[in-house]
């Protein structure tokens, strides 16, 4: 995709860079008009005269989610959330005084914006407070299901939007760290679904509402490991053209790798369809949602939380609310998305309840960037840093993480902009995510430095961590190699697949080259012989090895020829 120039340097927000503000918001509404036309709206980009190939008639299996495996809901809050109105000092300790200060206009003042109801209490003095609209969010708070963590986001800010969300989805450090190439749940996905592109698993790894574009699941390489869409039912009425579409012969111009990244999240759209169509009917939402709101939140959590209930099987789910961006006139505006979020959250998670699904899905919200600590000449913030990042759910261990915001310190500079400091007093977002990967999605520590790209200390964030490393279902099992009874020359090479999909068996050198394909094809649930003539495919004697691809996994053993 277009992506900004990664060797420019950005700034806060002023208004002499007003001009470069607008311009990189055309760059996003390029962006847009690409992707958010629907996949029925993709068809003359993606076909571009060239042929198609159909998706097999069999269809694809329904999904099967094991029940004990965590999932996690992300909602992204793209704009630059101004997390000081978000949580914000009430007590004269924690600075309400310096903050009705730095903000004459836009600060929430205590009986007015706010009251006792929605003074964060209970877990040591009462020193913050969210605004009266997210109310709904209290009883969560009160029963311990709500973390809050203060000034969280990472050293030497990129004030550009695309720039720093892609520095969020990647965590690395800056646009010249090698990892902001791929997502750090794209690498963890990638290892753990090596197979992906040649044998899909039945369900999609990860799931995203929206066609905005994110490297947050993207493997290196600019594998898409999740499925993309904007309503369910949308997939009920492409799955019956069963059709996917080649994503080579574009060549290297952005043009190209728009159109192969285009077709990448069609071919997905697809070949999922059944099993999303199939998860979302089998459930309904038992709760009235916020309806009529303009950031559609409360839409997108509707769907994921029937595809939950559905038991589609996915662990990782992406869901947005846009609208941010508060240079002028925000209070209102900042508001009506703060009721939104938690008006939408609140839904959602009675919802889960109400079937008993609620107890291993936790909710995490995350911007790209907070805003100036001083609202500016237009009634709003400008770009800034550290901001507040919330999370939900049974599985969280409730309360306050990291030290509040300051006022008074003299590090904040001339238009309130935070110093991140590298100590207890600010949170590397990175840290976060570490903890929940590890201790919520239960990846290997090994795994988890992998993904992030280096080590990040962990936060006691989750209130039972995992103890076992649960990654995704095994779903095949390669069960060995035995000469066939009637013919020692010939190998039987033997395997069980739990659940339908597509299946690749190769014979490889033991440098890697293949030198047979035995099996490449769809094969429902049951055990399977594969017979292996080592004359008939010209291999002579010598010690090789023969892999299987299925479910997203693979699976090698070595075996000799006599």
């Amino acid at each position: 995709m277009n992506k900004e120039n990664k060797n420019q340097e950005y700034k806060p927000f002023r208004k002499d860079l007003g001009e470069k503000h607008n311009e990189e918001h055309i760059v996003w509404n390029r962006r847009q008009f690409l992707l958010t036309g629907g996949l029925a709206g993709l068809g003359t980009v993606l076909l571009g005269g060239l042929p198609v190939s159909s998706l097999m008639s069999a269809g694809l299996p329904n999904a099967v989610a094991p029940g004990d495996e965590n999932i996690l809901v992300l909602i992204k809050m793209f704009g630059g959330n101004d997390g000081l109105n978000m949580i914000f000092p009430h007590a004269d300790t924690a600075g309400n005084t310096q903050y009705k200060t730095l903000r004459p206009t836009i600060a929430h003042l205590y009986n007015t914006d706010y009251t006792d109801q929605t003074i964060l209490g209970g877990f040591g003095s009462p020193t913050h407070a969210m605004p009266g609209v997210m109310a709904n969010l209290m009883p969560l708070w009160n029963e311990g299901n709500m973390a809050v963590m203060h000034n969280v986001g990472y050293p030497n800010q990129n004030y550009s939007h695309f720039a720093s969300i892609d520095i969020w989805s990647s965590a690395s450090d800056d646009l010249h760290d090698k990892r902001i190439s791929s997502g750090m749940m794209g690498r963890y996905l990638d290892q753990d679904f090596p197979a992906f592109s040649e044998t899909p698993p039945t369900v999609p790894p990860a799931l995203r509402i929206g066609y905005s574009t994110d490297l947050l699941f993207a493997a290196p390489g600019n594998q898409q490991m999740e499925l993309v869409f904007n309503d369910p039912n949308e997939f009920y009425r492409l799955a019956q053209y069963g059709k996917l579409y080649p994503t080579d012969g574009f060549g290297d111009c952005p043009q190209g790798e728009e159109r192969s990244y285009l077709r990448q999240l069609t071919n997905n759209s697809l070949r999922y369809s059944t099993a999303v169509s199939n998860a979302y009917a089998k459930s309904t939402n038992k709760i009235s949602y916020p309806r009529n709101t303009t950031s559609r939140l409360a839409d997108q959590l509707a769907i994921v939380s029937r595809l939950i209930k559905g038991r589609l099987g996915t662990r990782l789910y992406l869901v947005n609310i846009d609208g941010f961006d508060t240079h002028s006139n925000q209070k209102a505006a900042h508001a009506r998305l703060m009721g939104d979020l938690a008006n939408s959250v609140k839904a959602f998670y009675d919802d889960l309840k109400i079937d008993n699904a609620q107890s291993n899905v936790n909710i995490l919200t995350y911007s790209e960037f907070g805003r100036t600590i001083k609202e500016n000449g237009s009634l709003g913030t400008d770009h800034g840093n550290l901001s507040p990042i919330l999370m939900f759910g049974d599985g969280v261990k409730g309360g306050f993480y990291g030290d509040p915001i300051n006022l008074s310190d003299s590090a904040l500079n001339g238009n309130g902009t935070v110093v991140f400091y590298e100590t207890q007093k600010s949170l590397d977002f990175r840290r976060v995510f570490s903890s929940v990967m590890k201790d919520w999605m239960c990846i290997d520590s090994e795994l988890v430095d992998y993904s992030m790209g280096k080590t990040y200390a962990p936060l006691d964030l989750i209130e039972n961590p995992c103890n076992l490393s649960k990654g995704s279902n095994f779903n095949t099992i390669l069960l060995g190699h035995q000469p066939n009874e009637s013919n020692i020359r010939t190998l039987d090479i033997k395997f069980a697949t739990q659940s339908a999909s597509n299946i690749k068996v190769y014979v490889k050198s033991l440098s890697g080259s293949t030198l047979a394909i035995l099996f490449d094809q769809f094969a429902n649930k049951g055990s399977y012989t594969i017979q292996f003539d080592p004359v008939k495919w010209k291999i002579p004697p010598g010690e090789y090895m023969y892999q299987i691809d299925a479910s997203g996994k693979t699976f090698l053993r070595r075996f000799n020829v006599v």
